[in-house]
């Protein structure tokens, strides 16, 4: 008698114990394929935004660098300076204009005949002609350039590589230029996409670890859950069998 109340009181916990863990596995196990769902989709939504951002910082540079052009032509147009004074002046301005927080942002200014007007960081190289520049993939970097500043909208994005500024390092940049038509100038700028996909390689790396974290903390809480199901499940099937064995005791 003792023996068929002990089995018939396992029975009852596995019965409990095992739909209590199988509730746990799937709420668990949907709770962390959502949260890997959400954390893909925030990166791919961050990636987009940082592209975004990239495109729309360098197009708005050089806006403010035509701004300074229209600025110094119109006093040439005034007779308030010399047309030399005037373009002398505006290179020099934007020479010197730099931007982001370590100052790494720089112009450089194409003539449409491809001589390189100025530069912010390669200076002795100005006056050269570098229509025949092309990178290590054969992108002709020049001409690219001045064909899409002969497009309707005087100006768009190229993708090339060329040489960072400590001289040394190679990498894709894409830049952004717009034709200034009174003097045949065409100013770019640019940012470097390995900068650019260090700041995405970053958020991966946070997201990454906060869905570690994440998963972690569920495991503990199944783990937790499992033990607190199994304990409720024995006091379940105790207090289920209890009258029955009074019943079976009176029969």
């Amino acid at each position: 008698m003792e023996k068929k109340t002990k089995s018939l009181v396992f029975a009852v916990m596995r019965l409990c114990g095992i739909t209590a863990i199988l509730t746990a596995v799937v709420i668990g196990g949907t709770a962390i394929l959502s949260i890997r769902a959400l954390s893909k989709s925030a990166y791919v939504a961050y990636e987009t935004t940082v592209d975004e951002g990239y495109h729309t910082e360098i197009k708005s540079q050089i806006q403010t660098a035509m701004a300074i052009l229209r600025d110094e032509y119109d006093k040439f147009q005034a007779g308030e300076k010399t047309e030399d004074q005037a373009n002398n002046d505006a290179r020099e301005i934007i020479r010197n204009m730099h931007y982001r927080d370590d100052q790494s942002g720089y112009f450089w200014i194409d003539g449409t005949d491809g001589t390189l007007v100025m530069h912010s960081v390669l200076e002795e190289d100005e006056g050269k002609n570098r229509y025949l520049l092309q990178d290590q993939n054969g992108v002709m970097i020049t001409q690219e350039i001045i064909k899409v500043c002969q497009t309707a909208e005087k100006g768009g994005f190229n993708q090339f590589y060329f040489t960072k500024a400590d001289g040394v390092t190679v990498a894709p940049k894409i830049a952004y230029s717009e034709l200034f038509e009174p003097w045949g100038w065409i100013v770019s700028t640019g940012n470097y996409i390995d900068d650019m996909n260090r700041e995405k390689e970053d958020m991966r790396t946070y997201l990454d670890n906060q869905y570690k974290n994440v998963l972690t903390s569920v495991i503990v809480i199944f783990l937790v859950m499992s033990v607190v199901a199994l304990v409720a499940a024995f006091i379940s099937g105790k207090a289920i069998v209890a009258p029955l064995k009074k019943i079976q005791e009176f029969a």
